[in-house]
């Protein structure tokens, strides 16, 4: 079965629930994701190269960990779920809210929360 994912209209108002691969080909479904910006001691950004077998830019870098929220889901709550399964690690310093900012493109639209964590 496909996940589920909360979407939203243009005002941040949840409105439904809709599959993956419908918000994934569809941009005027707003749905949110959650990302983790690592950075190490020496202040270096750890990027990861995404699989080249994922929906949405296959074989791109991006943030350290990211993924969507599941429905009812605040921004932490999936940031550290991600942590524990895309690093297998759940944070070891508070994570801390940095900014939400809206993607569009020809593909989706989502809204992304992203948090900061220093390794």
């Amino acid at each position: 079965m496909d996940e589920l994912f909360e979407i939203y209209d243009a005002a941040g108002n949840p409105c439904g629930l809709a599959a993956r691969a419908a918000c994934h080909g569809n941009p005027a479904l707003l749905h949110r994701t959650a990302h983790v910006v690592i950075f190490d001691r020496q202040g270096n950004l750890l990027l990861q190269k995404r699989s080249p077998h994922k929906d949405i830019q296959p074989g791109k870098w991006d943030t350290a960990v990211g993924g969507h929220l599941a429905p009812g889901d605040d921004y932490r709550t999936a940031a550290e779920r991600e942590m524990r399964e895309e690093l297998g690690v759940a944070p070891v310093a508070p994570l801390r809210f940095l900014f939400t900012s809206k993607i569009r493109n020809a593909v989706e639209k989502r809204r992304r929360g992203r948090v900061r964590h220093r390794a």
